[in-house]
C-alpha cells in the first residue's frame, strides 16, 4: 500500500468517544517502543562519552540513516515486527552514539545539563504516556486519533 493513497478521516480528530481496548493495546506497544529507544539512545550516548569507543561520526551517521531507510522500506506485518523493532533499536543506538561530541561539549560547559535534561524529558514523556494509556475518554487526548 502506498502511503499517499490513504484517505484520512478528519472526523476522528473530533470524536470524543471511548478508546477501544485494541487502541489502548496499540498505544502501549507504541509508547513501550519509544521508551525502549530512549533508553537505548541514552546507552549509546553513555558508551560514546565514557569509552570513546566509536569516534567515527560519519560512519555511525550513515549507519543510522541506512537503518532508517531500511526500516521505512520494510513492510509492516506480524512476521517482520521483531526485525523492524531491531532496526529501530539499532537506529536509536547509533543516534545516541552520534550525540557523543555534543554531549562532550555540554559536559565541558556544565556537567549538570545532561542529567537535568534527561530526567526532565523522561518525566514529561512518562506523564504523557501514562495519560495516553490510562485515559478512558478521548477528550483528554487533545489531538484525538
Amino acid at each position: 500500500m502506498n502511503i499517499f493513497d490513504r484517505s484520512i478521516n478528519f472526523d476522528a480528530l473530533f470524536k470524543f468517544s471511548h478508546i477501544s481496548a485494541s487502541t489502548q493495546e496499540h498505544l502501549k506497544r507504541v509508547y513501550g517502543s519509544f521508551a525502549l529507544c530512549m533508553f537505548v539512545a541514552a546507552a549509546g550516548a553513555y558508551i560514546n562519552v565514557v569509552t570513546h569507543l566509536f569516534q567515527f561520526g560519519l560512519l555511525t551517521g550513515l549507519g543510522a540513516l541506512g537503518l532508517m531507510v531500511w526500516l521505512t522500506a520494510t513492510p509492516h506485518s506480524r512476521e517482520t515486527e521483531q526485525k523492524r523493532l531491531g532496526m529501530l533499536v539499532g537506529f536509536a543506538f547509533l543516534t545516541g552514539i552520534n550525540l557523543g561530541p555534543l554531549l562532550q561539549m555540554c559536559i565541558s560547559i556544565n556537567p549538570s545539563i545532561i542529567p537535568t535534561a534527561f530526567l526532565g524529558t523522561s518525566t514529561i514523556f512518562t506523564c504523557f504516556s501514562q495519560s495516553a494509556l490510562y485515559t478512558r475518554r478521548r477528550s483528554y487526548l487533545y489531538l484525538g486519533g
